[in-house]
């Protein structure tokens, strides 16, 4: 018999003389091991205390709290993480520690920066007291009391009034800059745009706007904890992004200053230019709700990609159908090829219906029918996709 075999009868063995567990909590039963809740003897599931909850007529611990932050409460005992929703209410789940009797330092580390920004809140609208930790989580962290600062100032905006100031300042730079990245393409006279009339003005503008969010980044890179973590973030690589083009173009127009329009176009430095539209990007860093739902698509990205396959394929069969079909009447017809094909199906199924291309025959504007009506189903799919997406809690 191998040591692999030993250890799992050995372990089978434990199972069956340990006591198997069933706590109801508000009509929602959890089955458990006796010895998985001894782990923690000081918290209450784990203590004598648990007997004054026991109904003797069921055989079963009754407790009247949530149960669904209980999910989380139970696998702190089984694996020794303490884990939290995002979507959940700090205050509620706090409330739950205490109950239990579980401290809240035992919060791992993939939930501790959204607990201690949300504690902190609350500690200072006087919702926690002391108990709550935030000191011990603060002190956890050896950090600066300027490195400390400028990260709640930049980071944690919610839990200062200086910090949400500095949110709707950088706010506003954001939507200053996209929005004169728009309107310097528009035609101030018949042969200039507004940015070549007045170029320096549209300068001034984009060097302030980054300018402050250069500084913004340099200092969160400072005060953060883990500079490498920190700089493979995706929302500070879309930061990256936005600064980026405007210092590329600057040094391009410093080491070639006699480069001309069609020069800088060849050299694709208009791409460039066309990236500092990211920068609205920046926003989600800075709004609740657009991260939110940028949440709720990665939990739905199977089944979006999902649909998004099964369009692909609706689309070729339909294009491939029709054109085969217009090539009857191939001198009246517009669709010359499948992929022009393709241009007209996704049109349909978009529900746009430019009217650039239609088909002459008869079962051709019959399958052009067909195809709208499916387009129009799979528009109504991705909404119960996403709906389920926002409100499924986050799993830990």
């Amino acid at each position: 018999m191998t040591l692999q075999s030993k250890t799992r009868i050995g372990k089978l063995r434990t199972e069956r003389a340990d006591k198997r567990v069933t706590i109801n909590v508000s009509g929602r039963r959890f089955c458990t091991w006796d010895s998985t809740l001894k782990k923690y003897p000081d918290t209450l599931l784990g203590s004598e205390a648990i007997k004054l909850y026991f109904d003797n007529d069921k055989k079963e611990y009754f407790l009247d709290r949530d149960p669904h932050m209980f999910r989380y409460i139970l696998n702190f005992y089984r694996d020794g993480k303490l884990h939290l929703s995002s979507e959940d209410c700090f205050g509620a789940f706090h409330e739950e520690l205490l109950f239990y009797g579980i401290n809240i330092d035992s919060i791992n580390d993939c939930c501790w920066e959204s607990c201690y920004n949300l504690s902190k809140k609350l500690c200072l609208k006087g919702n926690l007291d002391e108990q709550c930790g935030c000191r011990k989580m603060e002190d956890a962290r050896n950090k600066s009391f300027l490195r400390k600062w400028l990260w709640d100032l930049l980071e944690n905006t919610e839990t200062t009034r200086l910090g949400k100031c500095v949110q709707g300042f950088i706010a506003v730079l954001i939507y200053l800059s996209v929005v004169c990245t728009i309107v310097e393409t528009e035609r101030c006279t018949n042969n200039l745009s507004c940015e070549e009339k007045y170029p320096l003005l549209f300068f001034i503008i984009d060097a302030f706007c980054v300018s402050v969010f250069t500084a913004e980044y340099l200092l969160r890179l400072y005060a953060s904890d883990n500079r490498l973590k920190f700089l493979v973030n995706k929302m500070n690589i879309v930061d990256l992004m936005a600064v980026a083009p405007f210092y590329v173009i600057l040094l391009f127009q410093h080491l070639f200053p006699g480069s001309s329009s069609a020069v800088e176009k060849a050299s694709g430095l208009m791409v460039l230019r066309m990236l500092r539209v990211f920068r609205i990007l920046k926003l989600s860093r800075h709004s609740k709700h657009m991260r939110q739902m940028g949440r709720a698509l990665k939990r739905a990205i199977v089944d979006l990609g999902f649909l998004l396959f099964a369009f692909l394929l609706t689309n070729i069969l339909f294009s491939s159908v029709l054109y085969y079909i217009e090539q009857t009447k191939a001198e009246e017809t517009e669709f010359k090829s499948i992929p022009e094909s393709m241009w007209y199906t996704i049109i349909t199924m978009m529900t746009v219906g430019y009217g650039d291309m239609v088909p002459v025959t008869v079962i051709g504007k019959v399958l052009g029918c067909v195809c709208c009506l499916c387009g129009i189903l799979m528009l109504t799919l991705p909404i119960p996709i996403i709906q389920e997406g926002t409100l499924k809690p986050k799993e830990s």
